[in-house]
């Protein structure tokens, strides 16, 4: 099972330079299983730049997708009407919330859509889209069994609990502590969680004055549910409007100083369930590097030591100018040094798009599922760039002017 955050913001988006590190989209969570099987956690404006990866990563196959919502808060619903793949025919999503009939939950999703608050309706979306009450039983979508439980948020908000794959992921946002009901449904439902995203919108203090009755908690929160739950992983979550980098910083601090596993959820932040599986988590610290967590085509070469060169297509999913994470097909030789190709699209370089080529090392491999249409499995390769002299970043050129 693997997990991408695609958002992790709470209220409002806030996209600022301050918050660049943890990200500025609000609330959306991708489940890949291992079988391929998509899962989305709720659609705040994270939501967009999924859409844009997905499309990147499907081309013209058909995508399927199982879309949970916690909620129908504008900050978990804002980013449908932007999520690219819903515009596409052939694509078919299925919208599961919990105690609203299927009539009354296309209604509240198409409203955000209706005049005069968007200038497109649903009627315009090629995809096939389907509705469900799920109720309070568990679900099972393609083996993964899916829960929930009701937390204590007003207007109401569930949890999810995901068994998949051997593993157990879970997210309680949008909760707060005191109603002896509620606190016992996160309890529940976090039992045993490999990983644990919590609500941690506020501190201690703030929860005790001015935001009681808000509808949030606090990482002190999250660190006594995970113990005595018996959960591996926290990951701090729906991060407050005005919680800068430095901010979040500081609380992920206070709560390594009660549990050393807690993350602060940060745009492109992985895991890889079971733990033997991990392979990668977005550390968020200030760096002098550029680095683009997204999947794109790229190119590899290398030698087959018969001294013919050989050529497949991959795929880049973490790539800087010091190294990349990549997938591509189990005939590569990674015992060598792989010449590597990608474009970084000029809507996320933000500088005219950029041809990085390089020569890279690869220094570590796992099997991983194949992209849609696929023979088998991949083979997933962190890769280190060689010396600077052996490698080179390729601006596209400028276009002329008329000086």
């Amino acid at each position: 099972m693997k997990i991408k955050f695609w958002g992790v913001r709470g209220s409002t988006p806030t996209p600022e330079r301050r918050n660049a590190r943890y990200g500025g989209n609000t609330t959306c969570v991708e489940v890949r299983l291992s079988d391929g099987t998509m899962i989305i956690l709720d659609c705040g404006s994270g939501m967009r730049p999924l859409g844009k990866s997905l499309l990147r990563e499907f081309g013209e196959y058909p995508l399927h997708a199982y879309i949970f919502l916690t909620h129908f808060h504008w900050d978990h619903i804002q980013g449908m009407p932007f999520f690219l793949p819903l515009y596409r025919r052939g694509n078919h999503f299925f919208f599961h919330a919990v105690d609203r009939s299927a009539d009354q939950f296309e209604d509240v999703i198409q409203g955000q859509m209706k005049n005069p608050y968007f200038p497109v309706d649903m009627g315009l979306l090629a995809s096939t889209r389907h509705f469900y009450d799920i109720g309070s039983e568990p679900v099972d979508i393609h083996g993964a069994i899916v829960s929930s439980a009701q937390l204590n948020h007003p207007q109401g908000s569930v949890a999810y609990r995901i068994e998949a794959d051997g593993a157990v992921f879970v997210l309680a946002t949008d909760t707060e502590p005191g109603s002896a009901v509620h606190d016992e449904n996160v309890r529940r439902i976090a039992q045993n969680a490999d990983v644990f995203v919590y609500d941690s919108q506020y501190t201690p203090e703030q929860l005790a004055a001015e935001r009681k009755g808000w509808g949030h908690s606090s990482w002190y929160e999250g660190v006594k549910i995970l113990r005595e739950v018996g959960a591996k992983r926290l990951v701090l979550f729906h991060h407050d409007p005005d919680s800068d980098d430095t901010y979040v910083d500081g609380l992920v601090e206070r709560a390594r100083g009660e549990h050393a596993e807690t993350y602060g959820a940060a745009e492109g932040l992985e895991f890889y369930l079971p733990v033997d599986r991990v392979v990668r988590t977005y550390e968020t610290r200030p760096s002098r590097e550029r680095r683009y967590h997204l999947e794109l085509p790229c190119r590899l070469w290398w030698g087959d030591g018969s001294g013919t060169r050989r050529e497949v297509q991959g795929i880049a999913r973490n790539i800087s100018r010091s190294g990349a994470y990549f997938s591509a097909p189990e005939e590569v030789d990674i015992s060598n040094p792989i010449e590597v190709e990608v474009e970084i699209p000029e809507d996320v370089s933000l500088d005219g798009g950029v041809l990085l080529r390089f020569v890279a090392q690869p220094i570590r491999k796992e099997w991983i599922p194949g992209p849609p249409g696929s023979d088998g499995p991949w083979l997933g390769i962190a890769a280190k760039r060689v010396e600077p002299d052996e490698a080179a970043a390729v601006s596209k050129p400028e276009k002329p002017t008329d000086d």
